[in-house]
């Protein structure tokens, strides 16, 4: 059987940890100067058993970018958008403390 997911739970967990980021941070965070990080081709990312061999670079500006496009123009949401806001979550989770 596969992996399931509830979203709902992923919902609940994400309004939660961004309800607690906001009270504890404010509505904008501004983080020590990142922007690149390094990215995983998606067929190495979830292959454990062999090194990835083919690394690429994101750009945390990039993918805010995209998101803001999403969020304030309504633009239709693809499934990659997932992935740049994963991007964006992940920088917030190494970067912030609280």
């Amino acid at each position: 059987m596969g992996l399931r997911i509830d979203i709902n739970e992923v919902e609940k967990a994400l309004q939660n940890l961004l309800a607690e980021l906001r009270k504890q941070k404010g509505d904008v965070i501004e983080m020590e100067p990142v922007d690149y990080y390094w990215s995983i081709d998606r067929d190495e990312l979830y292959n454990p058993y062999n090194d990835p061999t083919h690394l690429t670079l994101g750009q945390l500006t990039d993918d805010l970018e995209e998101v803001k496009k999403l969020a304030d123009s309504g633009a239709a949401p693809v499934a990659q958008d997932l992935v740049k806001i994963s991007s964006i979550l992940a920088a917030l989770g190494h970067k912030t403390v609280w």
